[in-house]
């Protein structure tokens, strides 16, 4: 009767112990990360009108996701992601041709574009004043099937706060939350 009690206790931390290896190389995989995304564009502001907004044109996204997966875990790939969602969108000021700043742009919006699926609006900035750079609001939105391809897209449409005639080159940066699953 004594061996009951030592076999019960044996089993259990056997059992416990295999658990814990689960559900640590299971925890390894789940804290999200962030993968950044940096670009430079010109925006032409000659035909932006302060009533409507104007479409810029689209920005391929050349993130790997793959490589970024890979160096936070080895073990893991592309087939293992379960979730994409933007975290930060900022806009900031390089040059222009006549000194027009950002503070031209009253409204902005970007949406992210792919093969076969519609346009999905994920960020905006509305009365921007800033003349150095426009912070977004970035909505809690899942993109992973905007991910699934390699061929997809950013579109910036903005709205002016005065009629300018100017190329405004700006630096978009961004971080992108991924998580992979076992």
């Amino acid at each position: 009767m004594k061996k009951l009690p030592l076999i019960i206790a044996m089993l259990s931390m056997l059992i416990l112990t295999g658990c814990r290896d689960i559900v640590n190389s299971y925890l390894d995989v789940f804290p999200p990360f962030d993968v950044p995304y940096t670009t430079t564009f010109s925006v032409p502001m000659a035909g932006v009108n302060t009533a409507t907004y104007t479409k810029t044109p689209e920005i391929p996204i050349n993130i790997d996701l793959d490589t970024a997966i890979k160096a936070n875990n080895p073990k893991y790939s592309i087939n293992n992601l379960e979730s994409v969602k933007l975290s930060t969108l900022r806009l900031t000021y390089v040059s222009s041709t006549t000194g027009v700043k950002m503070d031209a742009i009253k409204n902005a919006r970007i949406y992210i574009k792919a093969p076969n699926l519609p346009e999905k609006l994920i960020a905006t900035a509305y009365n921007n004043t800033n003349p150095d750079f426009i912070s977004f609001s970035t909505p809690d939105e899942e993109l992973l099937n905007y991910f699934k391809s390699a061929q997809n897209s950013l579109i910036v449409e903005i709205q002016g706060n005065t009629v300018t005639v100017d190329e405004i080159k700006m630096k978009m940066s961004s971080g992108f939350k991924v998580r992979v699953q076992l």
